[in-house]
């Protein structure tokens, strides 16, 4: 992969998050969509609180995404293209392989540049979309891990466990909202965020959506904002683009990507 149209790809995706965020209002927004669509966990925080059925299969990949980060002099920007592999196993679970075929940081202070490349950490996951008594609301829990097993360089220095809780609440045809909270532990260090996405269905094939984060950590709280585009061209086939900007805390100042999202089964 040639980085060295950093600065052009860099201002093509200040462009990308103007355009999301002039689109979005302010989730999910595929549930809308379409009514035969699968929930997609890509695009936004979170993920999507439904399971594919018993024997379906999706695969949503990141075309790539984007980070920008400055503290203390040194700025870093690292590119990912994320994986995730989606099995339904039917009673509501659904189980997930999740990884990053090529992940780049690079990092430019006084000290010169420092560039890390190479496989990032993979990840084994469930989820378990939880009863409910209401059409209107949605309710899904997702444990994972991550391990330890990306290039040097790359990988965590310790496995990362995750539990987080989607709770979605389908106002109608065209607006949904999504409640997330999420722990992480990794080694003796814990984190807590909570999430709010709105989503709107522009068409049956379109669709906005806009989040707020908040993280509580060791290291102090921070907040992010963000937005996203949706396309559905089919029920089984669903492009995204998206955008986050930090609002406090250290995190980081831009977030970006593209993505696709395709679905296998009944």
């Amino acid at each position: 992969m040639d980085f060295n149209g950093y600065g052009r790809r860099h201002r093509r995706f200040r462009a990308l998050c103007a355009i999301s965020l002039a689109l979005a209002a302010c989730c999910h927004p595929a549930d809308s969509l379409a009514d035969d669509a699968p929930s997609y966990d890509r695009p936004g925080f979170g993920f999507a609180p439904n399971v594919l059925k018993r024997g379906g299969f999706a695969y949503e990949q990141g075309l790539p995404s984007w980070s920008l980060s400055h503290d203390a002099g040194v700025r870093s920007s690292q590119y990912m293209t994320d994986s995730l592999l989606r099995l339904g196993l039917g009673s509501g679970l659904e189980l997930q392989l999740g990884g990053a075929p090529y992940v780049r940081q690079r990092q430019s202070g006084d000290g010169g540049d420092q560039v890390s490349e190479g496989r990032g950490d993979s990840t084994l996951g469930f989820k378990l979309a939880l009863p409910s008594h209401s059409q209107d609301w949605s309710w899904g829990a997702l444990g994972t891990v991550e391990f330890t097993d990306g290039a040097r360089g790359i990988r965590n220095p310790q496995r990362q466990y995750t539990l987080g809780l989607d709770i979605e609440q389908q106002w109608d045809e065209r607006h949904a909202v999504n409640y997330v909270a999420q722990w992480q532990r990794s080694g003796n260090s814990n984190s807590y965020q909570l999430a709010g996405n709105y989503g709107y269905a522009l068409t049956r094939r379109w669709g906005v959506y806009g989040e707020a984060v908040v993280q509580h950590a060791q290291g102090g709280n921070s907040s992010r904002l963000g937005a996203g585009l949706t396309w559905l061209p089919n029920e089984r086939l669903q492009w995204d683009t998206w955008c986050r900007h930090r609002i406090s805390g250290r995190t980081p100042d831009w977030e970006a990507g593209v993505g696709v999202a395709m679905y296998f089964g009944p």
